[in-house]
């Protein structure tokens, strides 16, 4: 072995060292050595006695090793080095040696800051004789012990003691004792590449759903297992996650002060998903890391674990939490808001002023629906009533936009597109997800106190927070609004005895967990159907309601009179009338009790008149009234409305300001009639009133 051979050895160390950091194989260090050496044992022919300094004096030498670290605790190397030693004998000739080969050490720290490594090594060398004669090529082997401080994870100061022989043919060349300091820097590190010693490994992931993207920074979406491999403890130590652009920021998932060396740590994994994600019309995978931020010995560190996120379909949604269906209810999707605005434009004009509003928009929409061509129609791959008995089945929901654009639907679709079409026109719905079928239910615009007072069947309502619910089967929607009602609260009645009881999720309740989602990749218009077949079905199903109500209520007072009856029963029976929109026959009752000078009836007479808008003719009429009982209420808050219908406001003003003298509660109702009153009184009265043309004060007598 010659020197040029020894020479290629610290060559190739070098060129592993720089070409293993680059490809990041491992921890890389590079380790210059600066040594002193201690001459002990020597022999030769010129000291047969062996006395160790007879030879040569202390010298000096410079060793470089490259090693890659292992398991955190082992390191092979490349070593190569030069040293010199003066000779005693011979004026200005020394020992000077070239060496190359390779070793093995262990290492650890036991403290933070504190490494120690012990190592032995073993090659060829080179030794020359300055001056005088070459010995040749020997071989040589070294052990040695280190210790010192570490700057950094990078950067490491030790302090060296250790034993060299280089061995000749006969005898041995040279035996020294070595002490030095050695520096250590870890290359890889160095250049930004090489491994964390911080692990990231995925215990547990959920699939997500869609509709709840904007959970995800608060409901785990996995949790890591983060070990710490480092060589000491670690701190400041951040975990945050992101997805690419399904992502709006890197979401904060948690901090931790200290990870102590070798110590687990579970992360719940956050996110901050973006509506990008409502895009998912399938099953999807997207890519996400997990990014750790830290600090070793103060030097900063990063380590990232690369996340498969799944996510299911964004019409996926289990049966755990009723209140999902608010997610599916947008009272601004703009599908729906092109069909119910129509719908109950249409309705607007053909109501009757005395028929609960909530209910007359109700009756229309469904009627709307149904001669739009809505139909309900099982899923065929997970049916409503198999999703919901078993709450981790997943079930298929669709949004309105799509059950209008289908036209069919199963129960759960087409329960949500029915109160949505609610929502929309600001009338509150609800959904009770029943076993056999899904509820849809709206809460008339009067109070459960007076709709028990209104209504012949009470068994058709569900009572709840002082509101009657009008409960329906949507999904018999081809059946028609009467024969739904009927059926919802049949459904209804039957749950009655369960435990627990049903529920009826109100939908603004179920906005609170679920917030609505708005699809902005829709491109659906619906096509309306024909002002005369929405008119034809709802003006059907309007009189078809009022025969039911009407006919047994009138049939009771008819079986009363006897003869030509009384002013009080005539005017009874008209009230009857009035109240469900029958104007002619409910005239043609108080213009029999008028003719009997029955006064309250003159009043009703004069309501009718209103009703039918002829305002002359309803003042002429209160007038008449007052003029034989001027603290008449009714006649009075009648006059003043008739008077501001037709425009003559300080009349009406003047008149209102009597009636909150007499009855300031009945005030109240009517305060829109008043400049003087709070504004936010009035707006709440006119909606009370249920429009300015309806909420007539029918006078029923003693």
């Amino acid at each position: 072995m010659g020197r040029k051979t020894i020479r290629s050895v610290a060559s190739l160390i070098l060129l592993a060292g720089f070409t293993a950091s680059a490809f990041s194989l491992s921890p890389i260090t590079l380790r210059p050595e600066l040594q002193v050496l201690i001459p002990v044992g020597n022999t030769s022919p010129a000291t047969a006695t062996g006395d160790a300094f007879a030879l040569y004096s202390v010298g000096y030498g410079i060793d470089l090793d490259a090693g890659m670290d292992f398991f955190g605790f082992l390191s092979p190397f490349l070593q190569g080095g030069l040293g010199m030693l003066p000779i005693n004998s011979v004026s200005g000739e020394s020992l000077v040696y070239e060496r190359g080969g390779a070793g093995l050490s262990v290492f650890g720290f036991p403290v933070p800051r504190l490494s120690a490594k012990a190592a032995v090594s073993g090659g060829m060398a080179y030794a020359n004789y300055v001056g005088g004669s070459n010995s040749g090529p020997a071989a040589y082997w070294a052990a040695k012990g280190e210790l010192g401080y570490r700057f950094s994870p990078t950067a490491s100061l030790l302090a060296q003691a250790g034993f060299t022989q280089i061995l000749g043919s006969e005898y041995s060349i040279l035996k020294s004792v070595t002490a030095g300091l050695v520096f250590d820097i870890s290359l890889d590190k160095l250049g930004g590449g090489g491994a964390s010693g911080v692990q990231a490994e995925m215990t547990k992931q959920e699939t997500l759903f869609p509709i709840v993207y904007y959970k995800s920074d608060k409901t785990p979406l996995g949790y890591v297992k983060l070990t710490n491999d480092e060589s000491a403890e670690i701190r400041d130590v951040h975990v945050l996650f992101s997805a690419g652009d399904y992502t709006s920021r890197a979401a904060p998932c948690g901090d931790y002060p200290m990870i102590l060396r070798g110590k687990t740590v579970d992360v719940p994994i956050y996110a901050d998903f973006n509506d990008k994600v409502l895009g998912f019309s399938e099953t999807s995978k997207i890519q996400g890391a997990v990014e750790v931020d830290y600090k070793i010995l103060d030097a900063k560190r990063g380590a990232s674990k690369a996340v498969a996120v799944v996510f299911n379909n964004r019409n996926s949604a289990t049966w755990a939490d009723d209140r999902v269906v608010g997610a599916f209810v947008s009272p601004q999707d703009p599908v729906m808001l092109e069909l119910s605005k129509y719908i109950a434009g249409l309705v607007r004009v053909r109501s009757k002023p005395e028929i609960d509003k909530n209910l007359q928009y109700g009756m229309g929409l469904f009627e709307g629906l149904r001669v739009y061509g809505l139909v309900w129609a099982a899923d065929p791959n997970m049916p409503y009533v198999e999703a919901r008995k078993d709450p981790s089945k997943l079930a298929y929901i669709q949004y309105p936009y799509q059950t209008l654009s289908y036209k069919s639907g199963d129960s759960d679709s087409m329960a949500i597109t029915l109160a949505e079409a609610l929502e929309s026109v600001a009338v509150p719905a609800a959904i009770a997800a029943l076993s056999e079928d899904a509820i849809v239910a709206f809460p008339l615009d009067m109070g459960e106190a007076q709709a028990r007072t209104t209504f012949s069947n009470l068994g058709n309502f569900i009572f709840e927070d002082g509101k009657a619910w009008v409960p329906l089967r949507a999904s018999m929607m081809r059946e028609g609004f009467l024969r739904a009602w009927q059926a919802g609260a049949e459904l209804w009645a039957s749950h009655a005895a369960d435990e627990p009881k049903p529920e009826l999720v109100k939908i603004d309740d179920a906005w609170k967990e679920y917030q609505p989602i708005a699809l902005a990749d829709v491109d659906y218009k619906p096509v309306k159907p024909s002002e005369e077949d929405v008119n034809l079905a709802f003006d059907s199903v309007l009189g078809r309601f009022v025969a039911i109500e009407v006919e047994p209520k009138a049939q009771r007072i008819i079986s009363q009179i006897q003869g030509e009856g009384s002013g009080r029963q005539w005017n009874a029976l008209g009230i009857v009338y009035a109240q469900y929109g029958l104007y002619d026959q409910a005239r043609a009752q108080f213009e029999k009790a008028v003719a009997m000078n029955y006064l309250p009836a003159l009043v009703n007479l004069a309501n009718v008149a209103f009703l039918l808008k002829d305002f002359n003719a309803a003042a002429d009429n209160f007038q008449k009234v007052l003029d034989i009982q001027p603290a008449n209420k009714a006649a009075l808050i009648g006059l003043a409305r008739a008077r501001y219908e037709l425009d003559a406001y300080a009349e009406a003003d003047e008149l209102y300001a009597q009636v909150r003298t007499i009855d300031p509660a009945l005030a109240d109702h009517y305060a829109y009639l008043s400049s003087k009153v709070d504004v936010g009184v009035a707006l709440r009265a006119s909606a009370a009133a249920a429009d300015r043309g309806g909420g007539m004060t029918w006078d029923e007598g003693d």
